[in-house]
């Protein structure tokens, strides 16, 4: 069993110390270094067997010297570690990641010596954050806004009504449609079958929603599509392909009057278009007051990190910078769009990436120092009460929104982060 090391069988000097890396010189004595290749060759005794010895009866002497590399590398291997929890618990470091042993000397009856590298969690004290003025913005809600949510509703409202007629502009055609390879021949396997595609939204190429408008439900087609160079999956980017299409069904959008009936629709509660409009017009300009908050918190926030300048660990900036390209490029391959080409936009990308980064993780070590320093806490009754204005949002009982929580883990932990982050932001902007 690895054992912890005594006072003097150890020396760590720190020969630089630099915004968040640490670089530690290290030396362990000669006697417990050996004691380390004592302690392996004992194991070693137990396991090795050779010619005209049984498991475990090679003479001590004989492994020794057969095997002196490999006992010099095990006995390494095994007391850098130690050592790193040693130099980190006496200097009090809080590492980030892993660490980086450098120049491991290990000559006979000389100390083992070796440079250890590790990243820090920044440490500053943090000031000048308590209830900081910043001027609110005036928040507006214009009619235009009102009629464009209302708008939406009345779409999202509409009823698809069969029709015996030509497919149109604006209606909604369920087909089959099946890949015709090169040789003629129709790839069943591929066959997609009652996909809806309302023409004129763009939701497929303009080609296939030619070839579609005009028929019939039973009709069938073919059509021929060109896929762009940058398409992706790029297994059909630059090909064209030919495609079987049959129409099965085609539903006419019946978007329903802007009255009172369709209030009531929408939500039971209102009797008239008038109800509605007010409501959407309270959540328009609670959402837009919610907003203004959040731009403002976040100002506040420049300014906090502003006043208390901090380096950060370069492997979390770096992480999550990763991160960031990474949702990028999903997002790029999910709207069918290839990674940015342009050399000089490349460079903005990633320079912007580089500060949201850095800003980030700026911001999560002020919001930890302000909740260490303020003793910042969620108690169960700050989530039971949390729990009740949710449910009291959505008109359903606090027991229902309980168990529907009490199912989930990390619905539990992201709303205590939530409150907690909160109750920082609260001391940051008063609580008013």
């Amino acid at each position: 069993m690895d054992r912890k090391f005594l006072e003097g069988e150890i020396n760590a000097r720190v020969a630089e110390d630099k915004s968040c890396q640490r670089v530690i010189s290290v030396e362990i004595t000669p006697e417990r270094f050996k004691g380390e290749r004592d302690r392996v060759l004992k194991e070693m005794v137990k396991e090795v067997a050779l010619p005209g010895f049984r498991k475990g009866k090679v003479p001590v002497d004989v492994i020794r010297r057969r095997f002196a590399d490999e006992i010099k590398a095990e006995a390494i291997r095994s007391i850098l570690p130690q050592a790193y929890e040693h130099v980190v618990v006496e200097q009090g470091f809080e590492p980030v990641g892993d660490p980086e042993f450098r120049d491991v000397k290990a000559a006979d009856d000389s100390p083992l010596s070796f440079t250890l590298c590790v990243e820090v969690f920044p440490r500053f004290e943090i000031e000048s954050y308590r209830e900081i003025k910043l001027e609110r913005k005036a928040v507006t809600v214009t009619d235009e806004d009102v009629e464009e949510v209302i708008k939406n509703l009345q779409e999202r409202s509409a009823d698809f009504l069969k029709v015996d007629r030509p497919a149109m502009t604006g209606d909604v055609v369920t087909l089959d449609f099946t890949p015709i390879a090169s040789d003629g021949t129709v790839d069943i396997k591929a066959r997609v079958n009652n996909y809806p595609v309302e023409l004129g939204s763009g939701q497929i190429f303009p080609a296939f929603e030619e070839a579609i408008a005009g028929r019939r439900a039973g009709e069938s087609g073919k059509v021929k599509v060109d896929y762009p160079n940058d398409y992706k999956p790029e297994r059909l980017a630059g090909t064209t392909i030919e495609y079987e299409f049959a129409v099965n069904d085609i539903r006419e959008k019946k978007v329903p009057p802007m009255d009172d009936a369709f209030a009531a629709k929408v939500d039971a509660r209102f009797k008239t278009l008038i109800e509605l409009r007010e409501d959407v017009r309270l959540r328009l300009v609670a959402e837009k007051e919610r907003e203004e908050r959040r731009q403002r918190e976040e100002r506040a926030i420049d300014l906090i990190i502003e006043r208390n300048p901090f380096d950060i660990p370069k492997s979390m900036q770096e992480r999550f910078k990763k991160e960031l390209q990474s949702e990028d490029a999903h997002r790029r391959e999910m709207a069918g769009v290839g990674g940015e080409q342009d050399e000089e936009k490349r460079k903005q990308i990633d320079e912007l990436f580089d500060r949201i980064a850095l800003r980030n993780i700026k911001r999560y070590f002020v919001m930890e120092r302000i909740a260490d320093k303020e003793g910042i806490d969620v108690s169960e009754a700050d989530v039971d009460r949390e729990l009740q204005e949710i449910a009291d949002e959505n008109g359903r009982p606090v027991e229902d929104i309980k168990k529907l929580f009490i199912k989930d883990r990390d619905r539990i932990a992201n709303l205590k982060s939530r409150l907690r982050e909160r109750k920082i932001l609260e001391i940051i902007l008063g609580a008013a």
